[in-house]
């Protein structure tokens, strides 16, 4: 049976004991990333902490995938893969 959870923040050591401890195949639900100005200023420092929380990125909202945001770009520069969705692959 698959876990889904919810954290209260996007960053953070509560969050990082959130990831160490998920199973797999488990489902975690960050709080949004909106919240951090650093978001839109895509500053590296964030954008770090971000990408530490995962194994990949998966870019598939054709709506802001212009955007040079911390959660967007940023987090490309610290995390490999990062590959299209399905999305953005049928309009690309």
């Amino acid at each position: 049976m698959e876990q889904v959870v919810k954290a209260d923040d996007c960053i953070g050591p509560e969050v990082e004991k959130l990831v160490a401890s998920f199973p797999n195949g488990g489902v975690l639900l960050l709080e949004n990333v909106r919240f951090y100005k650093e978001k839109k200023k895509n500053e590296p420092k964030f954008a770090k902490k971000l990408a530490s929380l995962a194994n990949l990125h998966v870019s598939d909202a054709f709506g802001t995938a212009h955007r040079a945001h911390a959660s967007i770009e940023g987090v490309t520069k610290f995390l490999k893969p990062f590959v299209f969705g399905f999305l953005l692959q049928k309009v690309g």
